[in-house]
């Protein structure tokens, strides 16, 4: 089973890692006894870090985004997407190793999360016998292992179904493991929150900032990770599925309601903020309750690496996709990536396209940050206008379903312009041409810099260059503002037009466009003749992940430091609302707490009438796309085939039952000497029916 249960624990040994090939070396160089060295505070210390490190595989991570946010109603896969079968549902169990063109590292992560697991398993054997520390830092470690193992089985049981669950340290090879029902994983993950936040709660370490160090665990998290877990098992087991836990939607209940109290978390009264990357830090972000941390120093290793694989002897690493490391930076997050198009795709000041000296937009990075301008004849700095734009990999884009819910309300939620990127924005030194852009004074630029300065973004500056807008181009007021458009800037409608974003304007047959323009409808000239216009490659962004904040040290990163939330205030009362839904409580009231909380100033944002599973849904949509849950949700609540089948023309044709389950990896299976080709069958809700009698170790069907 490529030694996923060959887990030693004397692996798991880190004493004051700096770099990433220091952690969890295979080799004990000290040669100490895993017993000699949890017993000094530099080993004991060094084990809670490394249970940690395995966040980072996860969470800021190219593939994991594949699996959790795509092949969803959210988004399509781009032009240089890597995950395109598992997000056309025509993936397989097969494992693909270092392939980075098209790979779901559903093997990777198998073996990821299982090496978590041991690591924590080793810190509940060796805390509490520790004697360099005391029993509250002993708490507070108990607290730290016991939350990770519910987080990482979490993940893996949403994604697998039945699994192998190991309680204890691996000490040798396992090649008959047994895949434990689902209710009784959920079970495990509850009884372990609940030892989290009793440890917790001994040690003092209620709040994000009260955790044993940044990015770390507290009462909260374990409380708002609870909540979820139960909402989880009680959306898609029933709401009495887990023995010994009663009503799991009132379970998730009272976890929520008692965070959304006593937490200390709170909203920014800008939803800006929460995204700001002046508040990234997981013990600034006063929404956040509990964020995986990245390092600010990306040339240095620390926190910010995934450990070396134990399939490899200890020596080999995960997948690049996951690691992120290279060009001088060892691990962080990608998020800033994967949800940008290919703005610097072409445009001049004059309006011609090509990639020209003279162009428009161009990637920033170090030693390029300036244009010259053909107007004037100068160089103009624009670092800072078009560094926090991004790189444009054009691995995802939003699914037209999601454009037109977040369109639905952006006369009175912060939330579109929070997270929609629908213009690109040129410095008024660029724009002074009044023929081909619209007339700007320098005090009306000087506004804008003012404006952008209080937002802390920098999406504002300038002039309009590109526009995405949603309307329909062949419509009456398409039309208009094409020709208010036309010398001005380049404009994409979502479908219809000259250079149409999407094939259709029905969810559920809209396709990214393949393909330029040989002539411009607009124009009559081939200006649009490049394929980097595609709607593949052109359309509009999620900015809540981008770099906001300009660093002339490195305008363009290519992997960023920003902590990436995994629970934060705002899903608690998604998650109350959901079983206020389940329980006859008031799910509307709940929805409209935080629809006035994201209002636009003097706006009223609330909804009316009866609320559905679809309310929450949309709502959850809104609020946490591109955040790792949107598959889980539709998978959860048993809507994932149908979402599909009405928003994403990508998946549409695929989809099927079966895909409620990831596959085993198929080299998981070819290890072990119990592999069994049982056919566990799934119920109507595509949950698979496990009884005594599926033995041994066997496939998810139709795998």
């Amino acid at each position: 089973m490529k030694k996923i249960y060959m887990l030693f624990a004397a692996a798991a040994i880190s004493f004051g890692a700096t770099s990433c090939s220091d952690f969890l070396e295979e080799d004990n160089k000290t040669g100490e006894t895993a017993d000699l060295a949890y017993n000094t505070k530099i080993g004991i210390d060094g084990l809670i870090q490394s249970a940690y490190t395995y966040t980072h595989g996860w969470w800021g991570k190219e593939p994991s985004l594949g699996l959790a946010e795509c092949g969803s109603d959210l988004f399509y896969f781009g032009y240089d997407n890597k995950q395109k079968s598992l997000m056309k549902y025509d993936l397989s169990a097969e494992s693909l190793g270092n392939n980075t063109a098209d790979n779901p590292c559903l093997d990777e992560y198998w073996e990821m999360f299982y090496a978590a697991v041991d690591v924590c398993n080793n810190a509940l054997k060796y805390v509490p016998t520790c004697t360099a520390i005391d029993d509250i830092k002993k708490a507070a470690y108990l607290g730290d292992a016991y939350f990770l193992r519910a987080l990482y089985y979490s993940q893996m049981v949403a994604m697998w179904g039945p699994i192998p669950y190991n309680a204890e340290p691996v000490s040798s090879i396992n090649n008959n493991p047994v895949r434990v029902p689902e209710a009784e994983i959920y079970g495990h993950i509850l009884d372990d929150l609940k030892l989290s936040m009793e440890n917790f709660k001994k040690a003092n370490i209620m709040s994000v900032k009260t955790a044993t160090a940044t990015g770390r665990a507290s009462y909260y998290s374990a409380e708002a990770l609870y909540a979820r877990v139960a909402l989880y098992a009680a959306s898609w087991l029933g709401a009495s599925s887990v023995s010994g836990y009663g009503n799991l939607y009132t379970e998730a209940l009272n976890a929520a309601n008692d965070v959304i109290a006593n937490s200390g978390a709170k909203f920014y009264s800008r939803y800006s903020d929460t995204w700001n990357m002046n508040n990234e830090e997981a013990t600034s972000n006063t929404e956040n309750l509990f964020a995986v941390h990245y390092s600010n120093d990306l040339s240095a290793g620390r926190d910010n690496c995934v450990p070396y694989r134990f399939s490899d002897e200890g020596t080999g690493n995960f997948n690049s996709l996951i690691t992120r490391t290279g060009y001088g930076r060892n691990g962080g997050s990608a998020s800033l990536l994967m949800f940008v198009s290919l703005w610097n795709n072409g445009c001049d000041d004059l309006g011609n396209s090509g990639q020209k000296d003279t162009q428009v937009f161009w990637r920033v990075a170090a030693g390029k940050t300036t244009i010259k301008s053909k107007m004037t004849g100068t160089d103009i700095e624009v670092g800072k206008y078009y560094s926090p734009y991004g790189r444009g990999f054009t691995r995802y884009l939003p699914s037209l379903y999601l454009w037109q819910i977040l369109d639905e309300v952006k006369e009175t939620d912060q939330r579109y312009n929070g997270t929609l990127l629908t213009s690109y924005r040129i410095p008024y030194e660029l724009s002074k041409n009044p023929a081909k852009y619209p007339k700007m004074s320098e005090q009306e630029f000087k506004d804008y810099e003012e404006a952008y300065k209080e937002d802390g973004n920098y999406f504002n500056g300038g002039g309009i260059a590109i526009l995405y807008s949603i309307l329909d181009g062949n419509s009456a007021e398409g039309q208009a503002l094409q020709a208010e458009a036309k010398d001005k800037y380049r404009l994409q409608f979502a479908f219809g037009g000259d250079i149409p974003v999407y094939t259709s304007g029905d969810p559920a047959t809209a396709l990214p466009t393949e393909g330029g323009k040989a002539t411009s409808d607009v124009y009559g000239d081939a200006r649009y003749k490049s394929e980097k216009i595609e709607g593949r490659r052109s359309f509009p962004g999620i900015k809540k992940f981008l770099d906001d904040q300009y660093d002339a040290s490195y305008p363009t990163y290519d992997i960023s430091y920003r902590d990436i939330m995994v629970l934060r205030l705002a899903e608690m009362y998604l998650i109350k609302a959901e079983a206020e839904l389940a329980t006859s409580g008031n799910a509307l009231n709940t929805i409209n707490q935080l629809r006035a909380a994201r209002a636009i100033s003097g706006k009223d944002n609330s909804i009316s009438g009866t609320v559905t599973i679809e309310t929450i849904l949309k709502e959850r949509a809104l609020e946490l796309c591109g955040e790792y849950q949107r598959w889980f949700d539709l998978k959860r609540t048993h809507t994932l085939i149908d979402h599909i089948k009405k928003y994403n023309a990508q998946a549409s044709g695929n989809i099927a039952v079966k895909h409620y389950y990831r596959p085993i990896p198929l080299s998981e299976l070819e290890a072990v000497t119990n592999r069994s080709d049982v056919n566990v069958p799934q119920d109507a809700n595509g949950v698979l029916q496990y009884s005594s009698t599926a033995e041994g170790m066997w496939q998810n069907p139709g795998y």
